[in-house]
């Protein structure tokens, strides 16, 4: 979450010259977070209807902290952007 909200905090100068690394690395860090979050969901699991869930939850979860990460950051920027 660091990337994402370094990307909306800086300017734009600095943004692109960071912007090569991160923004590759973004959706490379949700992915291997989902990856590793189904698979210890589904661990323990014993039927397939089980595993979806897990698998299900171990998706949902990286994804809604990124959503809510990223607008809450753009939120805070614009509230203070204005004061």
């Amino acid at each position: 979450m660091a990337l994402e909200l370094s990307q909306l905090a800086i300017n734009d100068k600095v943004r692109q010259q960071v912007a090569k690394f991160a923004r590759p690395s973004i959706p490379g860090t949700l992915a291997v977070s989902a990856a590793m979050n189904a698979f210890a969901f589904a661990a323990q699991t014993t039927n397939a209807w089980m595993m979806a869930a897990a698998v299900t939850l171990g998706v949902a979860i990286p994804a809604l902290i990124y959503a809510l990460t990223r607008t809450s950051a753009a939120l805070y920027i614009d509230c203070h952007g204005r004061a």
